[in-house]
């Protein structure tokens, strides 16, 4: 038995929603955005920025420059470690569609960690998958 309260009911899925897929014999339960809706109609505009365009604009290039400076200052330094070339363009354009993706299914913008990065290699790894 859970203690807490109640806030509300769940909402009855509406049988006709979702998407058919191999010929109807499937239904996923998932709406399809409609991307005008989704570049036009951001809340996150109003919310945050004043519904200013520009300032949303200039707090992402913070960002990703940001990101991008303790993501060079990690690969830089192990570079010079292990010797592995590091390609800044290469970087950027996986950064960007990281952020691509992870702003397309709702999450938070996707960076690196110096402290993770670091943790990692003072544990030992090798990979780069861990690092």
């Amino acid at each position: 038995d859970y203690p807490g309260a109640v806030v509300g009911e769940i909402p009855a899925l509406d049988p006709d929603a979702g998407m058919l897929l191999f010929g109807g014999r499937l239904r996923l339960p998932i709406d399809v955005l409609n991307v005008k809706e989704l570049v036009t109609d951001v809340p996150l505009v109003e919310r945050c920025f004043g519904n200013s365009w520009p300032m949303l604009a200039i707090s992402a290039t913070l960002f990703a420059a940001v990101n991008f400076l303790s993501i060079m200052g990690i690969a830089s330094g192990f570079e010079t470690d292990d010797g592995i070339p590091w390609s800044a363009p290469r970087e950027l354009v996986a950064q960007g569609v990281s952020c691509c993706v992870a702003a397309a299914v709702g999450s938070a913008p996707v960076s690196g960690s110096m402290s993770r990065s670091l943790v990692s290699r003072m544990a030992g790894t090798t990979s780069q998958l861990a690092c």
